[in-house]
């Protein structure tokens, strides 16, 4: 109950986990671009390249022990004393590699339940969420992706037509892969018993910027919100510090999905569509339904 104890305990394995997080996957993109800028410079690089082997899943558990560690200084949950609970929770097999990013709050009671939950209940409906997930990702992501995939090693090659069909598959095999592999989890999740939360709700279908990220990727926008955002101040603060809580929170989510500046750019590029809608959304709210979807849907083929 000591105040500066307790904010010892909620920073110092914060600071380790993000700490070995940026050692494992992002040392290989600091290098390169320290060796970038010196080429520029001095013609050549001044580091020796490094490949580090990524643990796998280590985004997802680094998420899941940082919101464990900040709901339990926040008193929002009880920290259960089972180690082996607590490592279940962090490494659960279905959803570690794609999501979604789960809460303790959310599992707590079906972890404690486990042992003698009548599965019989929530079976049918994992078998449904399963088999979903791998008609997903299986027969239209990984077909679309044999599709496209050689198109996209001749780029130079293809024409405006091609460019764009290879831009809509990309798009659509995305969202199939990466909704198939949630959809799959969730469906795994209830025959264990366990409700792991949804992750996508027709995401192409939304009608402005604001809502594509309520729709896409549901569990980490409810986790940078909860976990970044609202710890940056938020929008409690003047108009300009909540854009700069804004693009701060998009930066680093853009940053989180993936080790280079491309992932970087595409969030800083949600970032400004995010506060250009937030600065202006009367214009975009009076067009019709079926334009605010079009135009949504064309602004997240671009960022793709």
């Amino acid at each position: 109950d000591n105040p500066r104890e307790r904010r010892w305990l909620l920073v110092t394995p914060i600071v380790v986990d993000l700490t070995l997080l940026g050692i494992f996957k992002y040392t290989g993109l600091l290098v390169d671009t320290i060796n970038s800028f010196s080429a520029l410079w001095s013609g050549h690089g001044v580091l020796s390249p490094v490949h580090i082997i990524l643990p796998i899943g280590i985004s997802f558990y680094t998420f899941h022990t940082i919101t464990y560690i900040v709901d339990s200084y926040r008193r929002q949950i009880v920290p259960t004393r089972d180690f082996f609970e607590f490592a279940c929770y962090v490494s659960l097999f279905s959803q570690l590699v794609a999501g979604p990013i789960v809460r303790f709050s959310e599992l707590q009671q079906d972890l404690d339940t486990i042992d003698h939950k009548n599965r019989r209940d929530t079976l049918d409906r994992g078998w449904s969420f399963f088999a979903i997930g791998l008609i997903q990702k299986v027969l239209i992501a990984d077909t679309i992706a044999s599709m496209i995939d050689p198109a996209f090693k001749h780029v130079a090659s293809l024409s405006s037509a091609g460019a764009w069909l290879c831009m809509l598959g990309y798009t659509y095999q995305l969202y199939f892969d990466f909704a198939g592999y949630s959809n799959m989890a969730v469906g795994l999740g209830f025959m264990f018993g366990m409700h792991i939360p949804q992750n996508f709700n027709s995401p192409y279908q939304a009608l402005n910027p604001s809502d594509f990220w309520r729709r896409w990727h549901i569990s980490l926008s409810r986790c940078l919100r909860d976990y970044l955002y609202i710890s940056l101040g938020g929008n409690r603060g003047s108009e300009a510090s909540t854009y700069r809580n804004l693009m701060i929170t998009m930066l680093l989510g853009g940053l989180w999905h993936g080790a280079a500046w491309t992932f970087v750019v595409w969030g800083a590029y949600h970032g400004v569509l995010l506060l250009i809608y937030r600065r202006w959304p009367s214009p975009w709210d009076r067009c019709p339904l079926w334009a605010q979807r079009v135009g949504t849907f064309f602004l997240v083929v671009i960022g793709w």
